[in-house]
This record gives structure tokens, sequence and C-alpha cells, in this order.
């Protein structure tokens, strides 16, 4: 199979709209005027309802991807997200938008997974480690994209702003083209049988340790991003303004990281994790004693390239440690744990500002970061051990 640079394009290309439900955000008044019979948390729905899509069928496509195949869902998911993200531009029903909202969600959670699973399908080793970091800075640079062009689309009216999911169809084309579909999907590695039959999809510990350990840090993560406006104006020396700008900043700097994440996993290898925390825990540390928007900023972004830098590495290693033919269902569940981590953070970062024994806002990023550290340092040793018993497999 040749496995050109179209190949890796088109497949990485399905990421570029993953992450772009919220793109849309900036329509909530607009939209809210024009529904004035609803009420304002019905309007805001239409912006989270996706998301609450994405985790149930995150799920479910591992089990659809083994009946009709990983392509073919794939195809499926763009189709129900092109047709959903497109019907608010034609529609002043709200009933039925919120119902395309829902489907939007529908077909991103169809192949969220699999953008990241298809990936182990065709590669392994260094390469595969690379696309991986890539497919992370892809979603990244479409949510920023499609943000910014609705955005502007915006000035017109809020319907036309939804024909920012019309880049789904030269993604479909592209994807139909150029991916192909995984040899021998479904079945057992190493099989002497005649006639090879699916693998039941299954997890482990090792598994279920990483979609925990994605959760922790996520819940400690959105701290930069929640409670960020909320540090620089509490603190005096910055606006909300501000604190947006450093968010984009972090995006950016993330989306750099994503795109570095194989020539950086070249050099640190098994040390990403406690790399990557120490770096979280630096950037915590920095925005806990900030004083400056320009401080705060350089915390930020060292949260930011962080981050980036400990997701790609964990939906590797799930692509390695997961049971044979169950990278689907693995990677789904690292999906899983990073919705919940996100949806809970609130109640998470709660429990941050209880332990910090204050009511300052720093005192939050200052248990984070300590969190962070502390984990940096067991994972560490924990490398280490496995060095020293032989059994650590690189990726």
């Amino acid at each position: 199979m040749k496995k050109g640079w179209l190949m890796k394009f088109s497949l990485l290309s399905i990421s570029l709209v993953l992450t772009s439900a919220g793109a849309i955000s900036g329509n909530i008044p607009a939209m809210a005027k024009t529904f004035a019979n609803e009420p304002l948390s019905s309007v805001e729905m239409l912006t989270t309802i996706p998301a609450l899509m994405v985790v149930i069928f995150v799920l479910l496509s591992s089990f659809i991807a083994k009946k009709i195949g990983s392509k073919q869902t794939v195809i499926l998911g763009l189709v129900i997200a092109l047709v959903s993200g497109l019907v608010p531009v034609f529609s002043t029903n709200f009933t039925l938008i919120l119902i395309s909202r829902a489907g939007l969600g529908v077909g991103f959670g169809l192949f969220n997974s699999l953008a990241v699973s298809m990936i182990s399908d065709f590669y392994d080793g260094d390469t595969r480690a690379q696309l991986i970091g890539f497919q992370s800075a892809f979603q990244g640079l479409g949510t920023a994209i499609m943000t910014y062009v609705a955005g502007q689309l915006l000035k017109t009216n809020w319907h036309i702003t939804f024909w920012i999911y019309a880049i789904i169809l030269p993604i479909l084309v592209l994807f139909i083209l150029f991916v192909p579909s995984p040899e021998k999907e479904g079945l057992h590695a190493t099989t002497s049988d005649v006639a090879a039959k699916p693998v039941k999809q299954s997890t482990n510990l090792q598994v279920i340790g990483y979609v925990l350990f994605l959760f922790a840090v996520l819940v400690i993560y959105m701290a930069a991003q929640v409670k960020l406006a909320l540090l620089l104006t509490t603190n005096g020396y910055g606006s909300a303004t501000d604190a947006s700008n450093i968010i984009s900043l972090m995006s950016v700097g993330g989306m750099l990281a994503g795109f570095s994440f194989g020539a950086i996993f070249k050099l640190v290898r098994q040390y990403t994790i406690p790399f990557s925390l120490v770096l979280m825990a630096l950037g915590f540390c920095c925005l806990t004693i900030a004083n400056s928007v320009v401080l705060a900023g350089i915390g930020s972004v060292l949260v930011g390239v962080a981050f980036s830098l400990f997701v790609p590495y964990l939906f590797n290693q799930v692509s390695i440690v997961s049971p044979a033919g169950s990278a689907t269902l693995s990677t789904s569940l690292l999906l899983v744990g990073s919705n919940l981590g996100s949806s809970m953070s609130p109640y998470g970062l709660a429990l941050l500002s209880k332990l910090s024994g204050t009511t300052a806002v720093n005192g939050i990023f200052m248990v984070g970061g300590i969190l962070l550290a502390i984990m940096a340092v067991v994972g560490f040793c924990f490398v280490l051990s496995r060095r020293n018993k032989h059994i650590l497999k690189e990726g």
C-alpha cells in the first residue's frame, strides 16, 4: 500500500473539524434575539449539545466500525456532520436547529476516535508518533480558522456563519479518494486459521490507567482556561480581553507543539509524560506568582505546549498497549476520559480551591502546580523502574 503525503493529509484532514462545534459560539447573542421566545439556556445549548452527543457516539463508534468498517464509519460520520452542520443556514425553526446541532455531535462522535486509531492502522514507530502529534495540531488549526471565519461571517447574519461546515465536503472527498480501508481490519494479527474471525474488542488495566490519568490532568489543565480571566482581573494586572488574547496564544503554542511532537518524541521518548508534566507545573508556577500579563502569558503558553505534548503521547501509547484489534475502543475510552475531565473540571477546581486553604484564585494554580510536579516525579520513577526491569516498550 502506497502511503504518500496525500494519504497522510487526507487522513489528518478529518481532524480539522473535530473540535469546531463551539466555533459558532459568537452567534448566541444574535440567535437569542431571533429566538426571543426561547430561554437563553436553551439557545446556549446549541453550542453544548454537540459535546454530549460526541461522548455517547465516541463509545458507540468502535462497535459501529466493527460492523461496517472504519473507513465507512468515518464517511458516515462526515456525511451526517456535513448535512447537520448546514441545516441552520436554511432554517429558522429552533427545534430543527437544535436537532441538527445534536446531529453534528453524532457525526463528530462517529469518527472522533477513528481519527487517531486509523493512524495506528496504517503507521507505526516514529511516523505514527509524528502523525498523532499532527492530528492534535490539526484540531487546533481547524478550530482557530473556523472560529475566525465564523466571526467574520457573523457581520452579515448568524445563518451565514454555519457555512463554515461546508469545509467537510472537500474533506469527505479527499478521505474517500485517498484513504483506503485498513488491511485485515478487526482480525487477529497472528492467526493461522483459514477463516479468521473478528476480534472482540476489549480493554485492559493499562488503558484504564491512561484514561484516569488523562481525566485527572485535564481537570487541572482546565484552570489555565477557566480561571485565567478571574486571575488577571482580581489581581488587577489584566482584563478579560487580555485573558482572551493569552488563551489564543496558548492555542497557537499548543498547535506548534503538536506539529513538533514527532521531533520532541524522538528526543525524550518514554520520558515524554514526566517532561510534559514538569513543563505544565512550571507554567502553573508562573501563573501562581504572576504580577503582569507577560508572566501570565508565559505561564499559559507553557501549559498549552505541555498539554499538546502530553495528549498525543497518551494516544500513541494507548494504540500500543491496547489489546489486539481494540485500538478504536481504547481511543474512544481515552476521549471519554478527556470529555468527562473537561465537563467535571468546575467541581475539580472547586476542590483545588479548598485544598489551597485560601479564597484567592492563585491558590488553585499553586495546588495544581504541586499536584502536577508530584505526578511528574511519580511518572519519572515509574519509567526508571520499568527500564530497570527491561520491560519498557518504546513507542
